[in-house]
């Protein structure tokens, strides 16, 4: 059985009903040694008088505003730090978990000094015969970030498999990378963090990973319901910035004219439909990237 603290830090805004879920999933989780840690991110819906009453036992941390993904789980993080926990586990509060998967991703994280990040195999909620992401790859001559066998069948992937970053919707990590990388970068806000930290993880020597034998199962898009065309801003911006921290000068040869395709591609397809919001967006992404404004969409 195994015997190390992990720390679980459920990000909630304004995701009510996402979040009782989720917690109600964690209730099951067969663990010697887990505490839950609720960081609600400056909810306006009633959420936190509601959760505090229903999960006494659950610490909760408010904040006062929305931190974004990256600001909002480092509070938890580090309150996590604070605790002495061996593991933190990020977990997106659109999720719900089997019994057995925190001992499944423990056991492969302790299995070899050189893992310093794990994830599971991460189903879509509606549709768990179909796989949402089980790790993704970088590729920093084009910049794509791609999610490993999505949408294929759940059944195709299973075993351990290296990956260049796993999904922040459930991030396992070894407190020690943390003190050695640092944080999860605020200046992502949404989208890319993870992979910003795996890829720190990496230069230090860790090795990220999924177990394709457990799984969690997630409502994608939760975050951006209110707003769905945001991720083009996010994006955008996130992947010049990603380039700027990580890329060298030979990977601007190929990343340049395949950024300006890609996403000028993404333009005319939106202009075409008269998706004109979805256009700024991507031309704000890249107008606050230049003028070096991070953070979250003002």
């Amino acid at each position: 059985m195994n015997t190390s603290s992990v720390a679980v830090v459920v990000l909630n805004w304004n995701g009510l009903s996402d979040t009782i879920r989720c917690l109600e999933s964690l209730k099951a989780v067969a663990y010697p040694d887990c505490e839950i840690i609720l960081v609600d991110n400056g909810s306006t819906d009633g959420s936190v008088a509601c959760l505090r009453s229903r999960y006494p036992q659950i610490v909760m941390i408010e904040n006062e505003e929305n931190l974004g993904f990256a600001g909002g789980n480092n509070v938890g993080i580090r309150h996590a730090l604070k605790k002495g926990a061996n593991y933190v586990l990020i977990l997106n509060n659109d999720t719900v978990v089997e019994p057995g998967f925190m001992n499944a991703l423990v056991d492969v994280a302790e299995s070899d000094p050189r893992i310093g990040i794990v994830g599971p195999k991460i189903v879509y909620y509606h549709d768990p015969t179909k796989i949402w992401s089980a790790g993704g790859r970088i590729n920093l001559f084009t910049g794509v970030f791609a999610n490993l066998e999505a949408h294929d069948s759940r059944a195709a992937c299973h075993g351990v498999k290296s990956v260049d970053y796993v999904s922040g919707c459930a991030l396992l990590i070894k407190t020690k990378v943390i003190e050695e990388v640092g944080l999860l970068d605020k200046d992502y806000f949404l989208y890319l963090e993870e992979a910003d930290w795996n890829f720190r993880a990496r230069a230090r020597g860790y090795h990220s990973v999924v177990n394709c034998d457990t799984t969690v199962l997630h409502i994608a898009g939760a975050s951006l319901r209110k707003a769905p065309d945001l991720i083009y801003y996010y994006f955008a911006r996130n992947t010049l910035l990603f380039l700027k921290k990580h890329g060298k000068w030979y990977h601007y040869v190929t990343f340049v004219p395949s950024f300006t395709a890609r996403w000028g591609a993404i333009i005319m397809w939106n202009l075409a439909r008269a998706n004109y919001g979805r256009c700024k967006y991507v031309l704000d992404g890249i107008r606050d990237y230049l003028r070096g404004h991070y953070g979250p969409h003002s």
